[in-house]
């Protein structure tokens, strides 16, 4: 058995008063293993988390390439969703009545740039959870491997509870490196040359460490923006 990030929503919302939609992270013990590919795995949950990713996993065509031998950081529908009210936002500012939908998406994006879009969370080889380090380690994503993502591990107290999770969590972060890598300065982390627009972005694993039958997959946060989509206004 091998200690894995488990996302369990209902008994630990009741008892942290979670806003509805948070990912809430457990460390506990289970079996990662689970008999089924990585699209299997995300096409048969049973909450239909992964539907709309799916929709752009499959207009990228990159079912495939994540039922290879890697390693998927996979942004849920919620990542999808939050990309998508960003880019309405900034459409708003142009025209208050303006929407942005995935039909919008798929209208503007090419199936190339889906596949640049999403595949700079598919990485070669299988990266598990007990090959991770506090430090973090560079990895490169295989439709982009001139680009830097740090995966590392940060351990927390935050999600113990008396008599029902006893053991100190350890959190996966999956960092987008933007120019250099950032640097701990006076206890926060700025980028090298100071610029705050270079400051690399982080999205932290709600579920780590489940292997499928070819890969692993660790699940990104609900409130995760897919492509790592920050306002520009």
């Amino acid at each position: 058995m091998k200690r894995y990030i488990y996302t369990v929503f209902a008994v630990l919302m009741a008892l942290a008063s979670c806003k509805k939609g948070d990912g809430i992270i457990d460390g506990g013990l289970s079996n990662p293993k689970v008999n089924m590919t990585t699209y299997d795995f995300l096409k048969t949950h049973p909450r239909k988390m992964f539907d709309t990713t799916l929709m752009v996993l499959d207009k990228a065509g990159l079912k495939d390439i994540i039922n290879g031998d890697v390693t998927f950081f996979v942004p849920n529908n919620y990542s999808i969703n939050n990309f998508l009210n960003i880019k309405r936002d900034e459409a708003r500012q142009v025209d208050e009545n303006k929407k942005y939908t995935l039909d919008s998406l798929f209208k503007y994006f090419t199936p190339k740039m889906l596949r640049d879009s999403l595949g700079i969370y598919v990485f070669q080889g299988k990266t598990s959870y007990g090959q991770l380090t506090e430090a973090g380690q560079i990895f490169h994503p295989v439709v982009s491997p001139t680009e830097n993502f740090v995966i590392a591990y940060t351990k927390t107290t935050g999600y113990l509870v008396d008599g029902i999770i006893t053991t100190n969590a350890r959190l996966v972060y999956f960092t987008r490196v933007i120019g250099d890598r950032d640097v701990m300065v006076g206890g926060q982390m700025q980028d090298p040359t100071g610029d705050e627009a270079l400051l690399d972005r982080t999205a932290v694993c709600q579920t780590s460490g489940i292997e499928t039958t070819n890969g692993v997959v660790h699940v990104l946060s609900n409130s995760h923006p897919w492509t790592f989509k920050v306002k520009d206004f």
